[in-house]
């Protein structure tokens, strides 16, 4: 009998590396290129520019420092200690954190409530992350205020969780990017599980990123993004092709819907953000876009006027439906 937690896992894992695929065979040439493993995924920097010992080391502590700010996978973490806080107490939260739930509730609120930070206790009674030996029951009134934050002071007022992990990726990503522009390596692909930044030029090329077919990553990429019409493009895309599992003979996947608290599903395969501004809204946009479904999420990114690429499912078919930034970007 096939071990369908055991699949699943293994397709987690191939998937991880994300729809996002990014062409190397287009962007193949003598470049500083570090990867690694981290956040439960893999991460690249492809750079033009000579990344010195001293970035490279510098890279990796950003990278271990925004792992121990919001990892719901590591006890000591700041988001851990934060979610065991005693309720009606006030805890000091650090700088990013900070900017981290701030553009959450920038875009919870964009999106009349469908993104939503505070559903870590769904997440792990489901399988998504730990539960350190928690109960982890969701008792919560969504109708109520949850928690306030003055002063970098944050107080919880409901037993929830937070979950930083739909926004973690894209912030890591625009960190490192700041950090590289900052030190005048100018010109850039990121890649932290296909959230990806591209900047400036690869050699005297544009950057090139392929998007996949969610069900078909081995074959050749099903549209191609390049950074020739603007320096600067954040790539951030959604989907339920991975982070799966069973329960049973039912599939649960890793998205939930704050206001159902169920795992959502639906014909949209993934949904791809493209934003000039910031890779971490990015990010927090694919989700909030990914938990609406196709017919709310396209007329949400048309009247927010973001650049969205939609792979829809229909009758064993894809269709690729693209919003009217996503033109105007003439990507």
């Amino acid at each position: 009998m096939i071990n369908r937690q055991f699949i699943s896992k293994i397709f987690a894992f191939v998937v991880g590396i994300g729809c996002v695929y990014i062409a190397y065979e287009f962007n193949n040439k003598s470049n500083t290129v570090l990867n690694g493993s981290i956040y439960g995924t893999s991460w690249t920097i492809n750079s033009s520019d000579y990344i010195s010992d001293y970035h490279q080391a510098n890279i990796k502590k950003i990278l271990t420092s925004i792992d121990y700010l919001a990892s719901n996978y590591k006890d000591n973490s700041e988001v851990s200690i934060l979610n065991k806080n005693p309720l009606n107490e006030y805890f000091d939260i650090s700088d990013q954190l900070n900017e981290l739930i701030t553009i959450a509730e920038f875009v919870k609120s964009q999106s009349n409530g469908f993104y939503d930070i505070t559903l870590g206790k769904i997440s792990a009674s489901n399988g998504f992350s730990p539960n350190f030996g928690i109960n982890v029951s969701n008792d919560i009134d969504n109708l109520s205020k949850k928690y306030a934050i003055q002063n970098k002071q944050l107080i919880r007022y409901q037993d929830f969780w937070f979950d930083l992990s739909s926004i973690a990726k894209g912030f890591a990503v625009q960190e490192l990017h700041d950090y590289l522009v900052l030190n005048n390596l100018t010109n850039h692909l990121i890649d932290i599980g296909g959230e990806v930044i591209i900047n400036g030029t690869n050699g005297s090329t544009p950057w090139v990123v392929g998007i996949q077919d969610p069900r078909n990553q081995l074959e050749k990429p099903i549209f191609i993004v390049s950074n020739e019409k603007s320096k600067f493009l954040s790539i951030a895309t959604s989907g339920e092709y991975r982070n799966i599992r069973y329960d049973g003979d039912d599939l649960i996947t890793h998205t939930f819907n704050p206001f159902t608290e169920k795992s959502i599903s639906g014909n949209l395969e993934s949904i791809t953000i493209i934003s000039q501004e910031s890779a971490t809204l990015a990010d927090a946009y694919a989700t909030a876009v990914n938990v609406m479904g196709f017919d709310q999420g396209f007329e949400f990114v048309n009247t927010n006027n973001i650049a969205a690429l939609f792979i829809v499912r229909e009758e064993g078919e894809l269709k690729l439906i693209k919003s009217q930034k996503w033109y105007n970007l003439e990507l």
